[in-house]
């Protein structure tokens, strides 16, 4: 093993790692439009925000490059990509510390309470749920991916990091990121929800906030495959009023396939998941929302920008990185959403940015 390379390679990871964790936003032409779109049913609530990128890459273009095989190659490597990801999370638990955010004592409270979580666990899990072969992938660089620990008591710590530097470092980013999916989302949906259903719901983030704009909202489902992450959503649920908590209902299944009865739900949510599936997944989720949802229904997408994806993995050693924390991140940047959801059935009634780099997509079971 050359440890000379070892060692370049590191030093690009500690000169690099600023402009990944940022995730970078690339020049935009201009604000972001609000527009009707021409080819949708004609009523004054659908509405289509575009964002207009310069330079877009070719979809998939940076996967096929040579400095990219190369580098995805290399990382590839147990000792080179143990001992890269050890010292970016070194560099990572450090950032957030100088943020303000308080990894070390979080992570060593969560880790006293340990066993309560574990009982959590084993009391949530479902025998009849076999975990598919595609959720073992090592999403986020851990090991086991969502089927750990580490995962599911990091979760609400990565998404303020991640989130915070497109809100000038705020460590309420993420909530801000989400009140704006959640006002775009509500700007289309029409009449007052009753049941909603969060599919892959992991510790609860997003799906804890869909009463705060939908305050109609008497019964909200949560399903996830990660008994990890269902323990820390079910704590969470645990500390809440019980005016709220009683309206939650969380367990194990696969967000493809609920269990859910057809036609019963008024809102549907999927938020950051689709970046962590295959393509297949998520369009199974689109088929599974439709299903479940009553004609008229809404369906809601928060995810990723793929426009500043591209932009930002254009980059090959960025995006070789990004592979080992996003193993799914091709399949995601082959998904064409609108197209898939109307291929799903839906009517498409809105898109917009959540931020500069998250992207909603929000749309409509038809009136039988």
């Amino acid at each position: 093993m050359n440890y000379m390379l070892i060692s370049l390679i590191l030093a690009n990871v500690l000169l690099s790692a600023d402009a990944f964790t940022r995730v970078n936003m690339p020049r935009m032409t201009g604000k972001i439009s609000i527009a009707t779109k021409n080819n949708f049913p004609a009523t004054s609530s659908e509405t289509i925000a575009n964002t207009q990128y310069e330079n877009i890459p070719e979809e998939g273009t940076m996967m096929n490059s040579p400095a990219f095989k190369i580098l995805d190659f290399l990382f590839n490597i147990p000792i080179i990509h143990d001992i890269m990801f050890g010292v970016y999370r070194k560099q990572i638990v450090e950032k957030a510390e100088k943020m303000g955010l308080a990894w070390g004592d979080f992570m060593e409270d969560m880790w006293d309470s340990v066993g309560d979580l574990k009982t959590i666990a084993a009391q949530m899990e479902n025998p009849d749920v076999t975990i598919p072969e595609y959720y073992y992938a090592p999403i986020h660089a851990y090991k086991d991916g969502n089927l750990c620990w580490e995962s599911a008591m990091e979760e609400d710590l990565w998404s303020k990091l991640m989130i915070a530097p497109l809100y000038n470092n705020a460590l309420d980013g993420d909530v801000q990121m989400r009140q704006m999916w959640l006002k775009i989302t509500g700007s289309v949906v029409e009449g007052e929800p009753k049941k909603a259903t969060d599919l892959g719901c992991g510790t609860g983030l997003s799906m804890y906030m869909l009463d705060s704009k939908f305050p109609s909202l008497e019964t909200v489902t949560g399903v996830d495959l990660s008994t990890y992450k269902l323990a820390v959503c079910q704590d969470k649920k645990s500390m809440m009023a019980k005016a709220k908590s009683d309206k939650y209902n969380i367990y194990q299944a696969p967000a493809e396939e609920t269990g859910i009865e057809s036609n019963s739900q008024d809102l549907a949510s999927l938020c950051l998941v689709a970046h962590e599936s295959p393509r297949w997944v998520t369009k199974s989720i689109f088929d599974e929302a439709y299903r479940i949802l009553k004609p008229g229904g809404s369906f809601t997408m928060l995810d990723l920008d793929k426009d500043n994806l591209e932009n930002l993995l254009e980059n090959p050693f960025v995006a070789a990185i990004y592979k080992q924390t996003e193993p799914y991140m091709e399949e995601f940047l082959s998904l064409k959403p609108e197209t898939d959801l109307k291929e799903a059935g839906f009517e498409v009634t809105a898109i917009g940015q959540a931020s500069r780099s998250h992207r909603v997509y929000v749309a409509r079971k038809p009136l039988e």
